[in-house]
């Protein structure tokens, strides 16, 4: 079978893509999937071989090592072809990419795959970057601060080393008696889940500098708290302290549940007990029932419920009042959750700088 009925001619360019393909220009070539791109650059390529360009000179770099083996084969392909391709295909080729087929340059087209074979090095690069980046490393280790003959560690050896790693760190905590790392492990894995609770040691692994800047010692707790501007004392103290009579609003709480007990409906009689129950306990059985609070006034989501207009006739100011309350529950119960937050972020990320510290020996 010819080469003729193999390939199909080129795709003529036209106006930017014409332009881009120009090897003269530096160019910067932005375009939507599908528009072309990797044609204009194997155009580029073609275009700068034909004007002399020693192969060996020209590097192509793709995100994918699909798109390098694409690229890669569209090339010598097309090269491979144009030795034996009938003289009008050759000369529609040339024209497509936008140069004049004279036929000096005919003659140079054809001996191209040869030249591309004969280069020295391979003839044209087409890597991805992490390739490039690679044999860059390889070629300048010790400047880079890498080991003469390194090789790039495989996902799944990273994976063994990983586990690894943390199950070193836990046993030298245990043998040593540090029982603070196993617990947080454990807290962390219930709270992500045991393959996210890896991946959240991993990341600080990672980042080595974002470690390094954590304050040492008991300092991390602290830090977080400041961080997210929360008390730094008992979180619970300071819950019960705003429970409270003089802290907060028990008339309205009193008043809430009147409403309700005065409204006559099953709930109405549910949310008075929750409520008439809060006034009578002390501040701290009253921050525990802070969950059960707001929901009198507010739904499962945290926002107004729809009152009933009996509620409303039952005390005219019903709406504030209970709003006020949902409120003041939200906030503190808010508290409760940001500062558990806080500490388990604060002792996730003192098992991190451990496990870091863990993993970079590994």
């Amino acid at each position: 079978m010819s080469a003729s009925h193999t390939h199909r001619p080129l795709p003529i360019l036209k106006d930017q893509q014409a332009r881009a393909s120009d090897p003269g220009g530096h160019v910067w070539l932005s375009a939507s999937a599908g528009t072309g791109k990797t044609q204009v650059l194997t155009a580029r390529v073609f275009r700068l071989l034909l004007t002399g360009v020693d192969p060996g000179a020209i590097l192509c770099l793709t995100f994918t090592k699909a798109g390098a083996a694409e690229m890669a084969g569209r090339i010598g392909d097309r090269l491979a072809a144009w030795v034996r391709m009938p003289e009008p295909e050759l000369v529609s080729d040339l024209q497509a990419l936008g140069e004049d087929p004279s036929p000096a340059l005919r003659a140079r087209a054809r001996t191209l795959f040869a030249r591309v074979l004969d280069s020295p090095g391979g003839g044209i690069r087409i890597q991805t970057i992490h390739g490039f980046c690679q044999s860059l490393l390889a070629a300048f280790p010790v400047e880079a601060g890498l080991v003469p003959g390194f090789r790039p560690i495989e996902a799944r050896e990273e994976a063994v080393m990983a586990r690894d790693a943390l199950a070193e760190m836990l046993v030298a905590a245990e043998t040593e008696g540090r029982e603070a790392p196993v617990a947080t492990v454990g807290a962390l894995s219930l709270r992500l889940g045991e393959g996210e609770a890896e991946k959240f040691l991993l990341a600080c692994a990672r980042a080595p500098a974002a470690m390094a800047e954590l304050p040492m010692g008991e300092g991390v707790r602290p830090f977080i708290r400041r961080a997210l501007d929360l008390p730094q004392g008992e979180i619970e103290a300071e819950i019960t302290a705003a429970c409270s009579d003089d802290a907060f609003d028990v008339d309205s709480v009193a008043r809430v549940a009147a409403a309700n007990r005065a409204w006559g409906t099953a709930t109405g009689g549910n949310h008075a007990d929750v409520a008439e129950c809060w006034v009578e306990a002390d501040p701290a059985m009253r921050a525990q029932m802070l969950g059960d609070l707001i929901g009198v006034p507010f739904t499962a989501k945290r926002e107004p419920r729809k009152y009933s207009p009996k509620l409303l006739a039952a005390d005219s100011e019903y709406a504030d009042l209970a709003i006020e309350i949902g409120e003041a529950c939200a906030h503190l119960l808010g508290l409760r959750e940001r500062a558990a937050y806080a500490d388990l972020l604060a002792d996730a990320l003192s098992v991190g700088r451990d496990y870091a510290v863990t993993y970079e020996r590994a």
